[in-house]
């Protein structure tokens, strides 16, 4: 018996298309002799979705299409199983089960621990970091002060809050001359910009 894998993508952030993107690519890379792969599509609204339309990176240009011929569901433990299960209708059955959740994700409530969180709660194994790994790797302010407490070399940064610049841009300027150019400006926890 093939290793049901549902691989989770997609979510509110503003890298949303990049998880679509990436789930695609790892779906049509992973051995279908081995694992039985099962795409678990959220929304930008927060909706889950599942159904073999979803390994189709075309069906992306008409999301209501997805909502019309793909199956909306919740994951959740049920006897023993770790199901998908009809979020609408009478009747809510079960539409399949899956023995791993697969996160390819980016971004706000997906990549920051949110998701992991979700997935240990109901205690389904998955792929990746747990919670706190997740948050800490997910903001990148956290992440160098843990390495800057580890003594790990890093190239020099600054930070600082977006009220901040808002309130005494020359001073956050002032700092930012203290660095090297080509910089990478980023936000803590989000995708990145180069300058």
């Amino acid at each position: 018996m093939r290793i049901r894998v549902g691989v989770i993508f997609g979510g509110e952030s503003v890298e949303h298309e990049v998880s679509i993107i990436s789930a695609i690519q790892a779906m049509n890379k992973i051995d279908e002799e081995k694992y039985e792969v099962i795409p678990i599509y959220i929304t930008k609204d927060r909706e889950w979705y599942t159904g073999d339309m979803l390994k189709d990176i075309e069906v992306y240009q008409d999301l209501n299409l997805i909502k019309r011929y793909s199956t909306n569901v919740v994951l959740y433990y049920k006897d023993g199983s770790y199901v998908l299960q009809k979020k609408k209708g009478l009747f809510k059955s079960v539409v399949k089960e899956i023995d791993i959740a697969f996160p390819v994700v980016h971004g706000t409530n997906v990549e920051d621990g949110v998701l992991q969180g979700y997935l240990q709660t109901i205690g389904i194994p998955f792929v990746g970091s747990n919670v706190y790994g997740s948050v800490a790797g997910q903001d990148k302010t956290i992440m160098k002060d843990i390495w800057k407490e580890a003594d790990l070399p890093m190239t020099k940064y600054i930070w600082f809050y977006d009220t901040d610049y808002r309130q005494d841009k020359d001073s956050v300027l002032e700092k930012v001359k203290g660095l090297k150019y080509p910089l990478i400006v980023k936000p803590a926890t989000t995708g990145k910009r180069r300058y």
